[in-house]
Formats: structure tokens, sequence, C-alpha cells
């Protein structure tokens, strides 16, 4: 399964200078705890979605990923920066197959999660053959921030899989327990700190 990593969006709720995807996490760009934990999953190819309002993000990571190290996996594509939605639609014609679309502000994920989501679409569509997407939830209880979006109960955690094709989808929610929160305000960016502190503790 090939992955699409949103990083075009202005990133406003933040109110800092920086783009978004290279905000820095325990010293480190956010977008390189993302991009090294999908290269260490079974996803195979790594798109990232970039515009105008990230142009220093898209040479950021053309240097250190694409002309650097030579990573032919990590491939960039340049979109209008008008909206998630709308970025969205424009990459849809990059992929045949159902693929993950991630968040650029979710540091925490692990290799793990990411095998794990892609292991539960499968088993899903194994048993509902009319299945298109999966979005990946946390009950609202178990939020760690102030979640922007709340499907009833449940907050989107910024990690879906669809189908290649535009417009509404047969979707199925998967509630993980992991702690994951997309950081847009300064204290949200010192919980997934402290979540990345203690995942390294922990190993």
């Amino acid at each position: 399964m090939d992955v699409l990593i949103m990083a075009g969006g202005k990133g406003t709720r933040l109110n800092l200078d920086i783009e978004k995807p290279l905000l820095q996490i325990l010293k480190k760009p956010m977008i390189d705890y993302i991009i090294e934990s999908l290269l260490n999953s079974k996803i195979n190819n790594i798109y990232i979605a970039v515009s105008k309002n990230t142009q220093k993000s898209k040479c950021y990571i053309y240097n250190k990923y694409i002309d650097h190290i030579k990573n032919n996996k990590i491939k960039l594509l340049e979109t209008e920066g008008l909206g998630y939605i709308n970025d969205l639609n424009q990459c849809m014609k990059h992929f045949s197959e159902p693929f993950m679309v991630l968040c650029c502000d979710i540091p925490s994920i692990t290799p793990k999660i990411i095998n794990n989501v892609i292991d539960e679409y499968y088993r899903l569509k194994a048993n509902f053959n009319n299945l298109e997407s999966l979005c990946v939830v946390v009950k609202k209880e178990d939020y760690l921030g102030s979640p922007s979006v709340v499907m009833d109960e449940y907050v989107p955690q910024g990690i879906n899989i669809l189908s290649p094709k535009n417009g509404e989808q047969v979707e199925k929610l998967y509630i993980i327990e992991e702690p994951i929160l997309n950081v847009n305000t300064l204290e949200e960016k010192s919980i997934v700190e402290r979540i990345i502190k203690n995942c390294y503790n922990n190993r």
C-alpha cells in the first residue's frame, strides 16, 4: 500500500512563523518523524503533497530524502494549497489502489500503528466487499489535545485509507488506544513531545 502525506496547508492555528511540517519537535522537524515511521513500516511508496504554502518544506524534503540519500520511494506532489479536500482530490490521479492518507502533524505515529491500520483495513475488506475507506479514530474522552473535529463520541486522528475515487465512500471506523494527537497548538506540541519521550524511554 502507498501513502499520501498532506503537507500543503497554511497551518494558521499554530500562529507561528514556520511551515507546519518543519515545526521542531524535540529539535527535529515534525515531518521527519512521520517519514521515518513510514520507511520502517509496510508502506511502499511515500507521496508528499506540498503547495505554495510549504515551499521550504518541499526543499527540505527534497534535499534530505530525495537528493541526498536518493530514496526513490519518496515523491513530491505539487498541489494548489487551497484546502485539504481540494488538494486530496488533485492527488487522486496518482493512485490506482487503496492508499493511506496522513496529516503532516501527527509525529507520534509509529510503524506499529501504521501496520496495524493496514492490517485492519484488509481484515475488514475481506468481510465487507463494499468497503472503500477506513477512518482511524480515538474515543473523545481519551484524546489528549483539543480536537478540531469530533464525530459523535470519536475524534479522527488524521489517518485514513481511501479508495482512489472522488466523492463519498463506504467507510468504517477503526478505534485505536495509542496516544496520537494532531499538533495544532503549542500546548499540543508539549504533549506530543512527552509522548515521544515516553515512547523512546520504553523501548
